[in-house]
């Protein structure tokens, strides 16, 4: 059986009826990944270099199940498109690394994860207080 996709976890959080039933649900699913995602969205201090909306890149055709890659083991990547300590980068590079990196992964990963870079997350009842009450110290600002 294979992982939940992080955009799944979100889907399927929001279908649920109550914040302590969401809360719940998040922190079973809890991951890297995961949090990582919420606090890209969430936490004014996560700073895109980026720029907004979705580059044009190649979506994912793979069966669900067979992608190539996922964010579990992509998310290492994510220090690169952010303001941070010690990342130079060369901006054609970073946006390359970036459209490689959405087109290797499950379509629905990759509008996760650029609604997430615009701060644009769109899941019913997935708020900053929420995600702030299921990971106490995760998002500073």
């Amino acid at each position: 059986m294979r992982k939940k996709l992080i955009s799944e976890v979100f889907e399927e959080a929001a279908k649920l009826n109550t914040k302590k039933s969401k809360i719940a649900y998040l922190q079973k699913n809890d991951s890297a990944p995961l949090r990582d995602i919420i606090r890209i969205n969430f936490d004014d201090d996560i700073i895109s270099l980026l720029p907004p909306g979705a580059p044009p890149y190649k979506k994912d055709d793979m069966p669900d199940g067979h992608n190539y890659s996922t964010l579990y083991n992509k998310y290492r990547q994510f220090k690169y498109f952010f303001k941070g300590p010690k990342i130079n980068m060369n901006q054609v590079k970073r946006e390359s690394l970036f459209i490689s990196l959405l087109e290797t992964i499950h379509p629905k990963d990759a509008e996760l994860f650029l609604e997430a870079k615009d701060k644009n997350l769109k899941y019913k009842g997935i708020t900053k207080n929420l995600v702030m009450d299921a990971f106490p110290n995760l998002i500073r600002k």
